[in-house]
């Protein structure tokens, strides 16, 4: 069996990390930052309420995953290279 790229990947599949990256940062969230208080160290946090924090890490997630679907290497166009006499 071949080994798939992450672009190569259905949409679906996609969708699914995307949601367990941004489920990963909710439990960091949660059980790390809202309950040793780091939130106080963090401008703009707010505890059990969406911040920018939460938009930030969802925008970014978003980013990468459209990043990692970007075919890699030059465009190849289709041209005809045929000269019609």
């Amino acid at each position: 069996m071949a080994r798939l790229s992450f672009r190569e990947l259905p949409l679906t599949a996609k969708i699914a990390i995307g949601i367990a990256f941004n489920n990963a940062w909710w439990s960091i969230e949660e059980f790390v930052i809202d309950r040793s208080n780091v939130w106080r160290y963090m401008p703009d946090y707010r505890v059990g309420k969406v911040c920018i924090w939460d938009v930030s890490v969802a925008l970014l997630t978003v980013i990468g995953l459209w990043w990692l679907s970007k075919p890699r290497g030059p465009r190849r166009v289709a041209t005809d290279l045929r000269v019609s006499t």
